[in-house]
C-alpha cells in the first residue's frame, strides 16, 4: 500500500519534518491516556484487557519515542523518508483497527460508566490523534473515521435515550474536524511548494545577478568582487596585478548589418573564445555590450600581460561562421597594472577603461598600458571640470521631461526628469559625463535641488494624478541634508507627497549602503514613492531589494531591446515581473523603441513602459502639447 506516491519530494520532506516535531506530543498523550484507561477498567475487565494489553500499547509507544529521539537530528533521503512515513501510516492504521475491534469487544464487560468513558474515549482519540498527526494524509483520515465508528458503534449498542441524537453531535463535530484537517493540510503543502519555488526563483536570480546571460561568463558585479579580492592577495605576495578591459572593434556594424540576434551570437562566440585563453592564468568577464574585461598576476616588464593580449587577439580575430556568414571581429584592449600602489578596484578599472578609450582613438587593435602620459593625457577631461566651475548654473542647465505609459490605461501616468546641461563653451554636456564631475566638486546638491525645484513647477501644471519620477546621484542618496532640503520642498509645494517618485542606482548603494537605507526611509516617511532604476544589470542583487523599503523596480533597457528574439531577456524581464507581483511592487519596462516591443511587454503582464517609442526627453514647453495631442498606442 503506497500513500505518498505521487507526493513532490518538497512537500514529502516538509511532512515529514513537521512530523517530527508531533510525535513526542503525540505519543506522550497516547501513553497518557491508556494510563487513565487502565485506571478505569481495572475494576471491570479481566487484567489481561485492563492492564496488560495497555501496558504493551505503551511499551511500544515507549520503543517508538526512542527510535524517534536517536533519529531526530537525521537527514534521509527521499526514499528513507518515504518508507518511514509508508510504515507509520500502517502502523496508524492498524492501531486504528486494534482500538476499533478493542472498544467494541469490551463495551458489553462494563458498566454505564465504563460504557460512556469507552465513547468519550474513542471520540477524542479519533479527533485528537487524527490531527495531530494529520500529516500521513490518508492514514490519519483512515484512523479518524475508525475511532468514530467505534464511538457510534458503542451508541447504538448501549442503552441511551436518543442515540440518533448523539451520533449527530458526534458527525457535526467530525465533518468539522474532517474539513478543518484538509484545510490544514491543503495549506501546508500549498505553503511548501510556494516557499520551494520562491527559493528556486531566489537562486536562479542570484545565478543571474553573478554571471551575464548572454555569454555565461561571470558579469560586471562577479569582475569588481573578485578584483578587490585579488588586490589584497598581490598586496600580500607583492606581485604585480593587472586588469584588462577589451571592446571588440567594429562590432556596431554588425549589429546595424545583420541584426542584434547575429550580434548576440557572435558575443556568445567571443566568450567561449575568451574562456580557453590561459584559463589556469586569466579569468574573463563581460561588463555589458560588447565589452569584457580579465584579470592576472603579472611581471612588472609586462611580458605575461602582453602576451595574454596577444592571445586574445588571435582568438578573436579567428573568423566566425554564423548561419553561412563569416564575421571578423578583432579587440582593443586597456590595461593598468598595479605593484607596489594602494588602489581601489574601481580605480583600476578606470585607469584601464581610460587607457581603452585611448587606444579606441588612436589605433584600433591593440593594447594600450595605462602610464604617466595617459595620465596626463586624462587631465585633459578637465575641460568640463573647468566649465562646470565657472558655469552659471540657473541659466545653462534646465530639465527635460520624458513620458511613462500606463499601459493599462492608455495614458501618461507619470514623467521622468532629467538634468541637461547647455554650456556656453563646450556645447550640450551628456549627464553621464557632468554629474560625476559636479559630485566630485561638491555642485551635485545645488543642481540637484535647482532641477527639483524646476520640475515641482512643470509638474503643477500637470493632472493631479500625474507624477514625477525623479533621479537621486550617488551623492544625494548618501547625504541627508539634500534628502531633507528636497523633502522641505516638496511639503512647500503643496503637492500630494504620493505624486513624486524617487529613482535611484544601485551604484549609489555601494558607496554607502546603511545611510542610503535610512535616507530612503526617511523619503517614504515623508509620503514619497523609491524606485531602484536600472534593475537586472551587473550590479542588482537580490539583497538591495529584500532590505530596502522600495516601491517600483525599473528593468534595464538593455533586456529589453531584444526582448522579441532574446528568450533569456524574456525570462530575466518575467522574473522580474513576478518578483514586482510577489513583493507587490510596481515595474517599468525602459527603453521600448518600437511598438513590437512594447506589444511583447504588454502581453507579458508589464503595465508601465517608458522609452522612445512614446517619445524621447521633451522640454518643458512641449510637455501640455504632448498630453493634449499625443495617441500613445493604436487600439488592438
Amino acid at each position: 500500500m503506497s500513500f505518498f506516491k505521487t507526493t513532490s519530494h518538497e512537500v514529502l520532506r516538509a511532512r515529514y519534518n513537521s512530523l517530527l516535531e508531533d510525535v513526542p506530543v503525540a505519543i506522550f498523550t497516547a501513553i497518557s491516556a491508556l494510563s487513565i484507561q487502565m485506571i478505569v477498567l481495572n475494576s471491570q475487565v479481566h487484567w489481561s484487557l485492563s492492564i496488560a494489553t495497555p501496558l504493551l500499547r505503551m511499551l511500544i509507544g515507549c520503543s517508538l519515542l526512542l527510535y524517534w529521539f536517536w533519529h531526530r537530528d537525521e537527514r534521509p533521503s527521499i526514499d528513507k523518508i518515504r518508507k518511514r512515513l509508508e510504515i507509520a501510516s500502517i502502523v496508524f492504521i492498524l492501531a486504528g483497527f486494534f482500538t476499533f475491534w478493542r472498544s467494541v469487544y469490551l463495551y458489553p464487560l462494563t458498566d454505564t460508566f465504563g460504557h460512556y468513558f469507552l465513547i468519550f474515549h474513542n471520540t477524542l482519540y479519533g479527533f485528537c490523534f487524527a490531527f495531530i498527526l494529520s500529516k500521513l494524509g490518508p492514514a490519519a483520515y483512515a484512523y479518524n473515521l475508525l475511532m468514530i465508528s467505534s464511538a457510534i458503534a458503542c451508541i447504538y449498542r448501549g442503552d441511551f435515550e436518543h442515540p440518533h441524537l448523539m451520533t449527530m453531535l458526534i458527525l457535526v463535530f467530525e465533518v468539522g474536524m474532517l474539513i478543518t484537517m484538509r484545510g490544514s493540510t491543503s495549506m501546508f503543502d500549498k505553503w511548501v511548494n510556494a516557499t520551494y519555488e520562491t527559493q528556486a526563483l531566489l537562486k536562479d536570480n542570484q545565478r543571474l545577478a553573478n554571471q551575464d546571460v548572454l555569454t555565461q561568463l561571470p558579469n560586471r558585479r562577479q569582475f569588481f568582487v573578485q578584483v578587490e579580492q585579488q588586490l589584497v592577495l598581490a598586496r600580500q605576495t607583492d606581485e604585480c596585478f593587472a586588469v584588462g578591459i577589451l571592446d571588440l572593434d567594429n562590432f556596431k556594424p554588425v549589429n546595424d548589418v545583420h541584426g542584434h540576434h547575429i550580434g548576440d551570437l557572435v558575443l556568445i562566440e567571443v566568450g567561449k573564445r575568451l574562456a580557453q585563453v590561459r584559463p589556469e592564468q586569466v579569468r574573463f568577464y563581460r561588463l555589458g555590450g560588447d565589452e569584457f574585461a580579465f584579470h592576472l598576476v603579472t611581471d612588472d616588464e609586462h611580458a605575461s600581460l602582453k602576451q595574454v593580449a596577444h592571445d586574445i587577439n588571435q582568438a578573436i580575430s579567428q573568423p566566425i561562421s554564423i548561419d553561412g556568414l563569416l564575421i571578423t571581429v578583432k579587440a582593443s584592449i586597456g590595461a593598468c597594472i598595479i605593484c607596489e600602489d594602494n588602489i581601489s578596484a574601481q580605480s583600476l578599472y578606470e585607469h584601464a577603461d581610460f587607457a581603452l578609450y585611448h587606444v579606441k582613438r588612436t589605433g584600433r587593435g591593440n593594447l594600450e598600458i595605462y602610464s604617466k602620459t595617459l595620465e596626463q593625457e586624462r587631465m585633459h577631461l578637465n575641460r568640463i571640470d573647468q566649465a562646470l566651475r565657472t558655469a552659471d548654473i540657473h541659466a545653462e542647465l534646465y530639465p527635460v521631461f520624458q513620458p511613462i505609459i500606463d499601459m493599462d490605461a492608455n495614458e501618461v501616468c507619470a514623467f521622468e526628469s532629467l538634468a541637461r546641461w547647455q554650456s556656453p563653451t563646450i556645447g550640450p554636456v551628456s549627464p553621464a559625463m557632468f554629474i560625476p564631475v559636479a559630485e566630485s566638486l561638491g555642485m551635485i546638491a545645488d543642481i540637484t535641488k535647482l532641477m527639483f525645484s524646476r520640475s515641482m513647477i512643470e509638474m503643477a501644471t500637470w493632472p493631479d494624478n500625474m507624477r514625477l519620477s525623479f533621479n537621486l546621484s550617488a551623492y544625494d542618496v548618501t547625504n541627508q541634508s539634500v534628502i531633507k532640503a528636497l523633502i522641505g520642498m516638496m511639503h512647500t509645494s503643496q503637492l500630494a507627497p504620493d505624486r513624486f517618485m524617487f529613482e535611484i542606482t544601485e551604484t549609489a548603494l555601494l558607496q554607502n549602503f546603511e545611510t542610503a537605507r535610512d535616507n530612503i526611509g526617511l523619503l517614504r516617511k515623508a509620503g514619497a514613492k523609491v524606485a531602484l532604476d536600472d534593475f537586472g544589470t551587473g550590479y542588482s542583487s537580490l539583497s538591495h531589494v529584500q532590505n530596502l523599503p522600495l516601491d517600483k523596480l525599473k528593468i534595464d533597457r538593455s533586456f529589453v531591446k531584444d526582448i522579441e528574439t532574446n528568450t533569456t531577456s524574456q525570462t530575466i524581464v518575467r522574473s522580474i515581473l513576478a518578483l514586482c507581483h510577489g513583493m507587490h511592487m510596481e515595474c517599468v519596462a525602459e527603453g521600448a523603441e518600437t511598438e513590437s516591443q512594447v506589444r511583447f511587454l504588454q502581453a507579458m503582464g508589464c503595465q508601465l513602459i517608458q522609452g522612445y517609442y512614446f517619445a524621447k526627453p521633451m522640454p518643458k514647453e512641449l510637455v501640455q502639447a504632448y498630453l493634449a495631442d499625443t495617441k500613445l498606442i493604436p487600439a488592438t
